[in-house]
């Protein structure tokens, strides 16, 4: 057999004899192992495998002489190699019969495969960590359904209570009113944080629907900021109205959110300062602005203020759960358009919403940033 041809081969190839003595290694082999072959030939192959591996290879190796046969990389002895230094590598080791000088003899062929099992650990663990978001985001959706039934029900009461209020005499009304308004704050509280968490859950699971209707945005803005307008107040700021008519169309209920949204984020970040809602017709597009004089957001934050449970402030300071931004975005973007924000740290913020008057057919809101592991 021409063994020079084998210098040629990029994989460390070992040739032994029945008695296991090493007759052959590569240029590859020498690069591997880190020995000269000078070193190698003669001494037993198992000086290439960790200790705890040379007696289970001695009976491998007896029962593949007695039926020689090729085993293909990936198929056969699946091993630690050993290298002159003492550090072990992962390795995949194929045979195959050959003769030499007449002689029956076997050739190894072995390749470190540390890089490719690092390769498959990570891909098993984002499979792994995908499969845990997925679970999640699941138990998420059918966490928030849950808690929307006994929201209801509560949310209904109330009514029920205000109703019955109003038909008391004397000193009753005032007694009860205010806690019947703190309590009905605060049920419309949780019931938009529960909201928040189920549209995140859709969202990233790809279910969120858009559904788009004739309507006017200014309209609709007024609405929306009706039912926090007093919030706001409370808040010590006032909402100013700056309301161009602007029809369009897009899905009422959920740009009623995200109009919600952008309203609680500027009277929560606002310190008492007013409060602008401006709507207007532009071209093809119509606009919404929800603009305050608060603290701002730097410049290095703006971006984030966007992700999921991102925010520019500290957490302890402002409640919430750091998702309102991420809906409104998410929102927006499945009508085909953008929302940006234009601020200063302690100069106030202005969130700016662009929607096409006649948006392309809606698509399920997916999520954004995923990363793929392909690229690590």
């Amino acid at each position: 057999m021409d063994l020079e041809i084998l210098e040629s081969l990029p994989d460390a190839l070992v040739i032994a004899d029945d008695g296991g003595t090493i007759l052959f290694v590569n240029s590859s082999g020498e690069a591997l192992f880190g020995y000269p072959r000078a070193d190698l030939v003669g001494r037993p192959i198992e000086v290439l495998l960790p200790a705890r591996y040379r007696v289970m290879h001695q009976v491998h190796r007896a029962s593949y002489q007695a039926a020689p046969r090729r085993r293909p990389m990936g198929l056969g002895l699946d091993l630690s190699g050993l290298r002159r230094d003492g550090t072990e590598f992962p390795a995949e080791i194929s045979l195959s019969p050959i003769q030499v000088d007449g002689k029956p003899c076997t050739i190894a062929a072995v390749r470190d495969v540390a890089e490719r099992r690092k390769t498959e650990e990570r891909a098993r663990l984002w499979r792994k960590a995908q499969e845990e978001v997925r679970e999640r985001d699941e138990f998420l959706s059918i966490a928030s359904h849950e808690l929307r039934t006994p929201i209801t029900a509560l949310q209904l009461q109330l009514q029920l209570l205000q109703k019955a209020a109003t038909r008391l005499q004397g000193a009753a009304p005032q007694l009860l009113d205010p806690k019947l308004r703190a309590l009905e704050r605060q049920t419309r509280r949780l019931s938009l944080l529960v909201n928040e968490l189920l549209d995140v859950s859709r969202m990233r699971l790809g279910r969120i629907e858009v559904r788009l209707e004739e309507a006017d945005l200014a309209e609709v803005a007024r609405e929306a900021a009706s039912h926090i307008e007093a919030d706001i107040g409370r808040s010590g700021s006032q909402l100013a109205y700056d309301l161009v008519p602007a029809p369009a169309r897009f899905d009422r209920l959920r740009i009623e959110q995200v109009v919600g949204n952008l309203l609680v984020n500027a009277g929560k970040f606002g310190e008492g300062k007013p409060v602008r809602l401006r709507v207007w017709p532009d071209g093809a597009f119509v606009f919404l602005e929800v603009s305050d004089q608060g603290i701002g957001i730097a410049p290095e934050h703006q971006a984030r203020v966007f992700e999921r449970f991102q925010r520019a402030v500290p957490a302890q300071h402002f409640g919430g759960l750091g998702l309102g931004l991420y809906v409104a975005r998410q929102i927006v973007e499945a009508h085909g358009g953008t929302i940006d924000v234009a601020s200063e740290a302690g100069a106030g913020a202005t969130f700016t919403v662009r929607l096409p008057k006649d948006p392309p057919p809606p698509q399920p809101v997916q999520e954004v940033g995923e990363a793929d592991p392909a690229v690590h």
